[in-house]
């Protein structure tokens, strides 16, 4: 029976590792909420004193975490995954991170003879219970071989996309695009509500029209309805997702003037104690902005 660590029990690993179980793997998890492991331990799980312990008894180790200082965290140091990872094992990062903190693990993974796949996971919490995310991966193609039938437990397809840091950067461009079009899509339908229109009906002609498209679909019941509160991905996650999207484009001397403004309407949001909504609450500060629903 292979062996998966997984590390990283938020609102995405939880369910993510719970699927390894289902799909037969022995899995052994660490988080620093003491309650998730708690939880998945009644699913069969077993608990790990920390990543190092968990590296040393595994034979792939996922993590599935919020940072780049986190990651360095969990992988680096004597107490980590990478020193404490055994011979002819795995280490797979399925975080949003900047490539450059995925590229000092797989440096320090290198450097032990050690295989690190640089990955991450596009979808949201349901499609990650339902175990149909899409999961990609760059690195060492044996590493990816490795990892395949672990990955397949938790997406619907498993995708190698090259070497190096390749799939941190593919997650950026998802991020990216995510944060733009929610930013966009907030700007035109208080456009429309300031002019009279109606939301839901704004929502369902585009919808039903060429402009359609699966983001818009997923996310029409949401936005007619205004359910914000307590969703899959919130403003300050997609904020901090945006701020590495920037720190790389600095780094690489790439111009992003579209994003740098969304990250400022993120900003306003997060003022107006919106961090923890929806992140097509996004909307709302178009509303302020326009005076739309506040007495003049």
């Amino acid at each position: 029976m292979t062996t998966v660590g997984f590390i990283g029990l938020g609102r995405m690993g939880q369910p993510m590792a719970a699927n390894l179980l289902r799909a037969g793997f022995r899995v052994i998890a660490h988080d620093i909420v003491p309650e998730r492991v708690r939880a998945l331990a009644a699913a069969g799980a077993e608990a790990a004193a920390g990543p190092g312990a968990l590296a040393g008894a595994s034979d792939i180790v996922i993590s599935m975490i919020m940072n780049d200082a986190i990651l360095h965290e969990v992988a680096l140091g004597p107490g980590g995954v990478v020193a404490n990872l055994r011979e002819g094992a795995v280490y797979a990062d399925l975080s949003t991170v900047t490539p450059g903190a995925s590229a000092a693990v797989g440096r320090a993974a290198a450097a032990r003879g050690r295989g690190y796949l640089c990955g991450a996971v596009a979808g949201s919490t349901g499609l990650a219970a339902a175990g149909r995310l899409t999961l990609f991966a760059s690195g060492a193609e044996a590493d990816f071989t490795r990892c395949r039938p672990a990955f397949e437990a938790v997406a619907a397809r498993a995708l190698h996309v090259g070497t190096g840091e390749a799939a941190a950067y593919l997650k950026l461009v998802h991020s990216l695009v995510v944060g733009v079009y929610s930013a966009m899509l907030g700007e035109a339908l208080a456009f429309g509500e300031k002019g009279g229109l109606d939301l839901g009906l704004m929502v369902d002609v585009l919808e039903g029209g060429p402009l359609a498209s699966q983001q818009l679909t997923l996310k029409a019941p949401v936005l007619k309805a205004r359910r914000f509160d307590d969703p899959p991905s919130d403003i300050d996650t997609a904020a901090k997702d945006v701020d590495m999207i920037l720190d790389t484009a600095r780094a690489d001397a790439m111009p992003l003037p579209i994003l740098s403004a969304v990250r400022q309407l993120m900003a306003a949001a997060q003022a107006a104690g919106g961090g923890r909504r929806d992140i097509y609450s996004i909307l709302e500060t178009s509303e302020r902005l326009g005076g739309i629903g506040r007495e003049p």
